[in-house]
């Protein structure tokens, strides 16, 4: 009798054990680096165009733009202020940053930045006589020594020429202590009437035109004048 086969035992399948670890929750610090990094980058470039803007705008370390510039920052001009002679109908423009210290109907005398102006008006007369008495006329309690610099040449009030020039004196004011200064004086004669410009500067022959540091307003004053 043919012997069987054994029959093969049964397979016995354990269950499978539940998983032990935890599903990992999503990372919170990946937005929080975003964040920082956008706002170190954002210092970076801050400082960057502060060191470029303290670089070209500094005090002797930027190079004059000749091509492509962008706008100057200036100081803007003071305004302008006017005098009209009640007299003779000529009218004086001058900067606001001036006072006025006496005026009447014949002409205005303007304390400056440094100095003063005094503008007349006479009847009749020429030019070059009207030149020399208001020099001639000064007061000699205070003006001493004074001594002809220069004529000027091209002298005029708006469009009418005229004479001028520029002379040193020692000025004495009330506290009697002298001051080397220069003065100019011009004058035009035009439509029966003479205008006298007399301009007083502390004198400054090394840096200033004729030694007047207020050469370029005074200038202005006479291009801006009018007669009527």
């Amino acid at each position: 009798m043919a012997l069987q086969a054994a029959a093969a035992p049964p397979l016995y399948r354990y269950p499978q054990a539940p998983p032990t670890y935890r599903t990992p929750r999503p990372s919170r610090l990946g937005p929080v680096m975003i964040a920082v990094g956008l706002v170190v980058v954002l210092i970076v470039v801050a400082t960057i165009v502060g060191v470029l803007a303290a670089s070209r705008f500094g005090a002797g370390s930027h190079s004059t733009c000749t091509s492509n510039c962008s706008p100057k920052l200036i100081t803007p001009l003071p305004e302008e202020a006017t005098y009209r002679s009640s007299a003779y109908h000529y009218v004086v423009n001058y900067t606001s940053a001036w006072k006025v210290r006496t005026q009447d109907a014949n002409g205005i005398t303007l304390g400056t930045r440094v100095g003063f102006v005094q503008i007349a008006g006479t009847s009749g007369g020429q030019a070059d006589q009207a030149l020399q008495s208001t020099v001639s006329g000064l007061p000699s309690a205070n003006y001493q020594d004074v001594t002809l610099v220069a004529t000027l040449k091209g002298a005029h009030l708006a469009d009418q020429d005229g004479v001028g020039a520029v002379y040193s004196a020692n000025f004495l004011g009330s506290s009697q202590t002298a001051t080397k200064v220069r003065f100019a004086v011009i004058a035009a004669t035009r439509g029966g009437f003479t205008v006298v410009v007399l301009a007083v500067n502390p004198a400054d022959p090394k840096n200033s035109p004729n030694g007047l540091p207020e050469g370029q307003q005074i200038d202005y004053l006479c291009t801006e004048f009018g007669w009527s």
